[in-house]
C-alpha cells in the first residue's frame, strides 16, 4: 500500500515537472550566459529593466552583462568568452560573417528606425537650406549616426558627399554635435533622445526625424552565433522571454521604466522622460527580426564590404525563437 502510494505521488511530481517546462526548455535553473551590451541610449536599456525586475532570473538565467561595442563583441562571441550581443546593431556581425567568420544570426530586435533627429542652426528652415553647410556625425565615419544622416540626406535628394561637408570625431560622443554648433563650427548634427532636446533648449531647431522617413535599419537587438542558437537554443529562448517581458515593462510600466532610464542614462527626470515618449513611439512592442532592416545594413556596407551587395538579407535573421513565443501566445 505504502508503495503504492509512493508511486503515485512520484508520478504526480513527473507530471508536475512536465507542465510546468516549457516547448523547447530542459528544465534547468540558473544556466549561465555572458552578454555583451553595446551602447548606452533608451534602445539598449531592456537588459536593464530585465536586471532591475529579476527577469533573468525568473527565466532560469544567470546572466553576466558586460558593456562593450559591437566590433569587441564579434571577437568575444568568436573567441567564446561571450554567447550574445543584447541592444545591438548589425553591422559588425553581417560584416563578419560576410569576411568568413562562423555565421551570426539575429534572433530579436525591437528598435527598426534609425532614433535621430537632425538638429540645426535656427536660420536653416528647410532641407534645402543645408546645402554648403557642415555637418558633425558625433562619432567616426562608418558608424551609426554618421550612416543614419548619409541615408537620410539621400532619401531628402541631397548628396551626402557633395551637396554638404560631414565633419567626424575620433570618439563616439553626440554631445560633441551641440558644443560644435553652439561655437558656430558646424551647423548641423544627427542626434538621438534626450540629446535632440537639450539641443533645442539651447535654441537649435529640429529639422529631420529620421523615424518619420521610413527607413527600416536594425539599431536595437540580439545577435547570437548559428552555432550557439543550435546546441543551446533553450538558453536562447529563455533570453528573449526576459527580453519580451522587459518591453512589456516598458510599454505598460511608464513610472518605474522612467526611473529606471534616468538611472541608466544618468540623466534629469524630465529629458528622461522625453526620451522614453520618443522610443515608446519608435520601437516595435513586437521585437520579431525584420529582414528589410537587415537589408539597409547590407546597403550601407557594401562599399567597403563587396560581398554585401549580393548577400541575403534573410541569411542573417532567424525568427523561430519569436514564432515560437507568438505561437504559445507570449508575445502578441
Amino acid at each position: 500500500m505504502k508503495s503504492a502510494t509512493r508511486f503515485i505521488a512520484l508520478l504526480f511530481l513527473v507530471l508536475a515537472i512536465g507542465i510546468c517546462t516549457r516547448p523547447g526548455e530542459s528544465n534547468a535553473q540558473g544556466a549561465k550566459m555572458t552578454v555583451g551590451q553595446t551602447g548606452t541610449n533608451p534602445g539598449t536599456a531592456l537588459y536593464f529593466i530585465a536586471e532591475k525586475e529579476k527577469l533573468f532570473a525568473r527565466h532560469g538565467l544567470d546572466v553576466n552583462i558586460v558593456k562593450t561595442n559591437t566590433a569587441a563583441a564579434v571577437q568575444a562571441m568568436l573567441g567564446g568568452s561571450m554567447q550574445m550581443a543584447t541592444g545591438s546593431g548589425a553591422a559588425a556581425f553581417v560584416t563578419a560573417t560576410l569576411e568568413g567568420a562562423p555565421p551570426f544570426v539575429l534572433v530579436g530586435s525591437w528598435v527598426n528606425v534609425f532614433p535621430y533627429k537632425v538638429m540645426t542652426h535656427k536660420d536653416i528652415t528647410k532641407v534645402e537650406d543645408l546645402k554648403g553647410k557642415t555637418g558633425h556625425v558625433g562619432a567616426p565615419f562608418g558608424t551609426i549616426p554618421d550612416t543614419a544622416l548619409r541615408f537620410a540626406l539621400t532619401k531628402l535628394k541631397l548628396d551626402p558627399d557633395k551637396d554638404v561637408k560631414l565633419v567626424q570625431i575620433g570618439n563616439a560622443d553626440a554631445a560633441t554635435i551641440i558644443a560644435a554648433m553652439d561655437k558656430g563650427e558646424v551647423q548641423f548634427g544627427p542626434l538621438a533622445p534626450p540629446l535632440d532636446r537639450i539641443a533645442e533648449k539651447k535654441g537649435f531647431r529640429s529639422l529631420i526625424s529620421l523615424p518619420e522617413l521610413g527607413i527600416p535599419w536594425q539599431q536595437n537587438g540580439e545577435w547570437v552565433q548559428g552555432s550557439y542558437l543550435k546546441s543551446n537554443r533553450a538558453n536562447v529562448v529563455r533570453y528573449m522571454r526576459a527580453i519580451s517581458d522587459a518591453i512589456k515593462f516598458y510599454f505598460e510600466q511608464k513610472e518605474k521604466t522612467v526611473n529606471y532610464l534616468t538611472e541608466y542614462l544618468g540623466s534629469n527626470r524630465e529629458d528622461t522622460e522625453y526620451a522614453y515618449q520618443m522610443f515608446a513611439k519608435w520601437a516595435d512592442r513586437n521585437p520579431k527580426p525584420k529582414i528589410e532592416a537587415v537589408r539597409t545594413t547590407l546597403d550601407a556596407i557594401k562599399k567597403n564590404t563587396p560581398r554585401a551587395a549580393s548577400a541575403d538579407p534573410a541569411s542573417f535573421v532567424d525568427t523561430s525563437i519569436m514564432d515560437q513565443l507568438i505561437k504559445e501566445g507570449y508575445i502578441k
